[in-house]
């Protein structure tokens, strides 16, 4: 930090104390590149059984992902067709985290059916969703329609 006055500037660091900053920088450089580059933070994140847990779940979503799919699709209500895909896609989160608790799982496929079922009924059972109504805007018609209709009950 510096003061300036009258075209000078003076610096508010005594010059010890610059010198001492200067060896303390110094001396830590030396310790960074005897150490040598750090290790990926993530690396030491990742448990050897973690592996053996995604290649479980990827196995799962190459055989079931289609019937993941398929049970979410003939839950939703037809107005929602285009949350099927964020749904299932919250089912295969919803499975990692169930390999990764320590479940063992004897079937899977019936595992996956339930969670997506469980998924579509938590998404209709939350408020937001109740309030929410999507509306094509680009209908004039039903824009108005819809409008009038929430001016109404407003009112």
């Amino acid at each position: 930090m510096t003061i300036v006055s009258e075209q000078r500037v003076e610096p508010l660091v005594s010059p010890g104390l610059r010198a001492t900053l200067a060896e303390e920088i110094k001396r830590q450089e030396q310790d960074d590149n005897r150490r040598g580059p750090e290790a990926e933070p993530f690396a030491a994140a990742v448990r050897p059984a973690d592996a053996v847990l995604r290649q479980r779940l990827d196995s799962w979503f190459r055989e079931f992902a289609p019937m993941v799919r398929r049970v979410v699709a003939r839950s939703v209500r037809r107005e929602d067709v285009d949350l099927v895909d964020d749904l299932a896609q919250d089912v295969w989160v919803q499975a990692w985290q169930y390999l990764l608790r320590g479940n063992e799982v004897a079937r899977p496929a019936g595992l996956l059916a339930v969670m997506a079922r469980s998924r579509v009924c938590g998404h209709y059972r939350s408020a937001r969703v109740r309030r929410e109504q999507a509306t094509d805007f680009q209908v004039t018609e039903l824009a108005v329609d819809r409008l009038v209709s929430w001016i109404g009950a407003a009112a």
